[in-house]
């Protein structure tokens, strides 16, 4: 499963979040938010259970792109 990096940022934007509340909100450190929201870092289970965590009322398969 790959983010929608898209989605995720219009979402971020749309909240006012920046990188450091969007890491509180996944459960993460900072520095892998900013790598995130950056395009340097797309996956992994931390990162995936981060966002369903983060924006828990986006369905699955607009918040990731599935297969």
């Amino acid at each position: 499963m790959k983010p929608n990096m898209e989605l995720v940022h219009k979402l971020v934007k749309e909240k006012g979040w920046s990188a450091s509340n969007l890491a509180l909100r996944m459960g993460i450190s900072r520095m892998e938010a900013s790598r995130l929201l950056n395009g340097k870092r797309v996956g992994g289970k931390k990162c995936i259970g981060g966002l369903i965590k983060a924006f828990p009322t986006i369905p699955l398969n607009e918040l990731f792109f599935l297969g």
